[in-house]
This record gives C-alpha cells, structure tokens and sequence, in this order.
C-alpha cells in the first residue's frame, strides 16, 4: 500500500501521526515531500514501523514548471507514484496552499484522504 503524508510544516502532534501509520499495514511505503513538520514526523514515525519510507523533493523540472510554485509539481509526481491514500495533516487546510492542493488533487484522481486537525 503506497501512502502519501502531507501537512505543515508547524505541525508538531507526532502522536497523531505515529497513530495513524499505525493502523496501516506492515507492508505499507510512505511517501512524503521531504520537509519539516508533518512530512519530517512521519518520515520516523515510519521507520520505527518498519515501513518504506520514500522521500520525494522538488526538483529541476518543478521550478522550471512553476517557479515559486514548484510544490505543486511535488504534489502531482507523490501522486503519479502510485498513492492509495493520503493522510494530510493541517491545522487549517483552507489556508494552505501545498496540503490543499494535493488533497484536491487526489480526490480528483479518485484517491482516498483522510484529514486530520482541520
């Protein structure tokens, strides 16, 4: 099962996020986009899992694409990887500009997503 966390990169509730993964299963590969926060304590809430961890950053071709905006790129190739689901925490979703645009990317795509904190 390939996963994709996103969120803040204030956030800081590891618990939440270690609870989560947790109810994954065993042969579950993580994928994230490699920055603080949500992205960074997920990263080792998973590997203390035994999970595969996949860290996915921006790129030449993302800035090329969209400049200041290459997060979005980011989003779109985590989810071109394959994603099943994604778990995005963020404590206010409307205000975000990168957690956002990945969940309505997903859901577009037909993917699962769960949220947490908003």
């Amino acid at each position: 099962m390939r996963v994709i966390v996103a969120g803040a990169s204030d956030w800081t509730d590891a618990e939440t996020i270690a609870r989560e993964l947790a109810k994954l299963p065993p042969s579950t590969t993580l994928i994230h986009g490699d920055a603080p926060g949500a992205d960074a304590l997920a990263g080792a809430a998973a590997a203390r899992l035994g999970f595969r961890v996949e860290r996915m950053a921006k790129n030449r071709e993302d800035y090329a694409r969209y400049k200041r905006g290459a997060w979005k790129g980011l989003n779109e190739r985590m989810l071109a990887s394959g994603a099943v689901l994604v778990l995005a925490f963020h404590a206010d979703l409307a205000r975000s500009r990168g957690t956002k645009h990945l969940v309505e990317l997903a859901r577009a795509a037909g993917i699962e997503v769960r949220i947490f904190g908003a």
